[in-house]
Formats: structure tokens, sequence, C-alpha cells
């Protein structure tokens, strides 16, 4: 009986808040790049996206149009088991970069919530919580 399994690796992304664009020096972005080495060891694939460095429009939608760099960003992100948010703190709050990112991810709260909610109401219904006697 063979009892191997295939898995697929994981996949990590550490999106860069730092407010300076490469290739000035951040050490925002040495934290990413460290943080992603450390699972690198276990077979995790990682990405650090320097976040200064795309043109990324405000707002909440997925894409917000004119040259919005955030689509591929946001794909990148999609595509990952883990996240990483590597930001400075300036004055007791994350930056205004980490912000936008924030607001960004706030449009995948819609649709993913909502299958997520359906789904374990399915599940839930399925195994009859709390068990019948």
């Amino acid at each position: 009986m063979d009892t191997t399994t295939e898995t697929t690796p994981l996949r990590a992304v550490a999106p860069v808040c730092t407010l300076s664009p490469s290739p000035k020096r951040s050490s925002s972005q040495l934290l990413a790049e460290r943080t992603m080495a450390a699972p690198a060891d276990h077979g995790v694939a990682g990405t650090v996206i320097r976040i200064a460095d795309h043109d990324v429009k405000p707002g909440v939608e997925v894409d917000m149009g004119g040259g919005d760099a955030w689509p591929q960003i946001r794909d990148t992100i999609l595509g990952c088991d883990i996240l990483v948010l590597s930001t400075p703190i300036r004055l007791g709050h994350p930056t205004s970069i980490a912000r936008r990112v924030l607001e960004r991810l706030d449009a995948e709260l819609g649709f993913p919530l909502a299958v997520n909610t359906a789904h374990l109401a399915r599940r839930l219904k399925a195994s009859a919580y709390p068990p019948s006697s």
C-alpha cells in the first residue's frame, strides 16, 4: 500500500510598506527578506513586494483603473498561503502605504467571506450540531 501523499509547497508573500522606493535602504525590506528566508529552509516559496515601487491607487476596489498596479499584486497575494505585512511604525501607526494595502485588501472581504460563511453553514448543517440524541 502506497502511503505517500503529494503536497503542494506553501507560498508566502511579504508586501513591504516602507515609504521609500527602491533602491533606498529600508529596515522593513530587510525584515521582510529575512522573514521570507526562514520558511524557505522548509520549502516555502517566498516573495517580497516593495509597494512603493508600484503605482497602487487608493480605494477599496479590486481594480481602481488608470494604471493601477494592485490587480497584479492582488493576484500574487491571493495565490499565497501566508501573508506577512512589513511596515514601519510612524507616530504609533503603520505607514500610509500599509493603510492603503489594508484598504485594498478590504475589497476581498465581500466575496470570499460570503463563500466561507455559506460553506460553514453547510458544514454545520451536515454535522447536525448540536448532535441530536
